[in-house]
């Protein structure tokens, strides 16, 4: 048994705590002791080991209490886990199917499970090697089955845990973004996670006899997986409701940290955008003690947090609890955040060419993480600043991707993000990869996106920036974007006055498309890249 699952057997089964799971269909919560879901987890691994099912498990459906004990099932029988997403709407269910089965296969799934709909729609793909199975008739196996039958078993834990290099010492084989290329799998070693979570929750100062955690993140995302990892391993109460719960009703977010008296969550940006734009709507409910709220897996809008926070102190928000942090799936998840009280800290840049920037502070390298900026000749960044590419090591570490070469946790990793330090912690501002380089100024398209999100008509969280490119038709800045209601026209002019105005550059052309038009990543990042890509085969980027 690895250091992880020992450890979080040891929280699970100590903790008099428990895990609420939201049930859409009856828009109800379930509790459920962390000894119950361990106990659940126990029949999981008897039920790998009663297959001899060598390999690693994967895990696609609802988050069930059955679901999240799965995840701790397969790391008691030894096997790493790979957690997927499930159909978007709109998606064609079959292709979704045999597609997700053969990405499965393809990273060293045997035995998938799953539940509802898409377990039907996995088990009609008919897919010949991998066994698909439903993750609650798998919690109902006799978890003292295992113990009686181990020593009939020629094959156990070992069998999961001595793969070769392909899987190494794998916990979980995490997908990561692809939001600038194809995405790729990294794998996390079940000590690195273990740091991870422990830095994390050092950092947030976690005390599971005061803390409460609420989460509809969704788990095959890092930030999901990471904050819901960090509940089991602490003990607390923890909330957790499906990603599709809050997408129905997004303001059903401030009711279940209402209700449950949550001190801890965690939200990309544009939900914390999404609230604060529309936050008359909000009535009756009390965040007065929330005391911390991570911001992360997205570029932070400093002035969209701000109006968050400000819209919510009249429900009792202390901005104080404000926390944008930094992350990605090759560390685990978390590489900074601020420590608690901070709230939202802002740097402001002003330069004669560019006007003013406002860059969120994104606090501290965790405890077992460092940071550090290493210099390109190719990047320059806003005033003064010592910008640079965020390189990164330490304990949370990724193996490797899968089918790449290994990763020394002790090297230097280069992250493809560019920033620099201030005082109060770490300046992220953008992609080196989707940086745009016109009139030999470079600039980051997040600083542009956010400017034509403020236009009526323009959707928030769905905007692209791309350079067109010297070979294109029409070379410069492209911006294409979401847009809904009447007058076109008018709101095109707009986005290039106000382009124009805030950044210093005019958009070559002003693309406006239908709401769902732009692609993005499964956890929901625009991909700018095919953007642009898309963009160029019709003779505009």
């Amino acid at each position: 048994m690895s250091e992880l699952a020992a450890a979080l057997t040891r929280s699970m089964t100590a903790s008099a705590q428990y895990l609420m799971v939201f049930d859409r269909d009856t828009s109800t919560w379930h509790r459920h002791a962390w000894q119950e879901v361990h106990s659940l987890a126990e029949s999981v691994a008897t039920t790998l080991l009663d297959h001899g099912a060598c390999g690693a498990v994967g895990l696609v459906g609802e988050p069930t209490v059955e679901f999240v004990a799965a995840i701790q099932g397969a790391w008691l029988a030894g096997a790493p886990v790979s957690i997927l997403p499930g159909p978007v709407r709109g998606a064609d269910t079959r292709q979704w199917a045999a597609m997700t089965l053969t990405r499965l296969e393809s990273i060293g799934v045997r035995t998938v499970f799953s539940n509802g709909q898409q377990l039907a729609a996995l088990r009609d793909a008919q897919h010949t090697t991998l066994r698909v199975e439903d993750v609650a008739v798998a919690c109902r196996t006799k978890a003292a089955d295992c113990a009686a039958g181990d020593a009939e078993r020629p094959r156990g834990v070992a069998e999961f845990t001595n793969q070769g290099d392909r899987l190494g010492a794998a916990a979980v084989l995490q997908g990561t973004a692809g939001s600038t290329g194809v995405p790729r799998t990294a794998v996390l070693g079940p000590d690195a996670i273990l740091a991870n979570i422990r830095g994390l929750l050092e950092r947030v100062k976690v005390d599971a006899s005061v803390d409460v955690g609420v989460s509809w993140l969704p788990l095959y995302h890092d930030m999901g997986l990471t904050f819901l990892l960090a509940g089991a391993l602490s003990g607390l109460p923890l909330w957790l409701a499906p990603t599709s719960a809050f997408t129905a009703s997004p303001f059903r977010w401030l009711t279940w940290l209402s209700d449950s008296g949550a001190t801890l969550t965690a939200a990309p940006n544009f939900a914390y955008n999404l609230i604060g734009r529309y936050s008359s709507r909000v009535s009756d409910v009390d965040l007065g003690t929330l005391r911390y709220a991570i911001n992360g897996g997205e570029p932070v809008d400093c002035d969209g947090f701000a109006r968050f926070a400000q819209a919510m102190a009249r429900f009792g928000f202390d901005p104080r609890a404000a926390a944008p942090s930094y992350g990605l799936a090759e560390s685990t998840c978390a590489v900074t955040a601020p420590s608690p009280g901070t709230g939202l800290l802002v740097d402001e840049v002003t330069a004669d060419a560019e006007g003013l920037r406002r860059h969120a502070i994104l606090g501290e390298p965790i405890p077992g993480t460092e940071v550090r900026i290493a210099t390109r000749p190719d990047v320059t960044g806003p005033g003064d600043r010592d910008v640079g590419e965020i390189e990164i090591r330490g304990e949370s570490m990724m193996n490797g991707y899968l089918g790449e070469p290994t990763v020394d946790n002790h090297e230097w990793f280069p992250t493809g993000d560019i920033g620099y330090f201030t005082d109060g912690g770490l300046v992220v501002c953008g992609r080196a990869k989707e940086m745009i380089s016109i009139a030999g100024r470079n600039i980051f398209p997040t600083e542009i996106e956010r400017v034509v999100a403020q236009v009526r008509g323009v959707r928030e969280g769905a905007v692209v920036a791309v350079d067109a490119g010297a070979t294109s038709l029409r070379p410069g800045l492209v911006v294409a974007a979401e847009f809904r209601g009447p007058g076109e026209s008018a709101a095109r002019e707009e986005v290039i006055r106000r382009v124009a105005s805030a950044c210093g550059v005019v958009p070559s052309a002003v693309v406006f498309m239908s709401p769902g038009s732009l692609p993005r990543t499964t956890s929901g990042k625009l991909r700018r890249l095919e953007v642009r890509r898309s963009l160029q085969e019709v003779g505009v980027g």
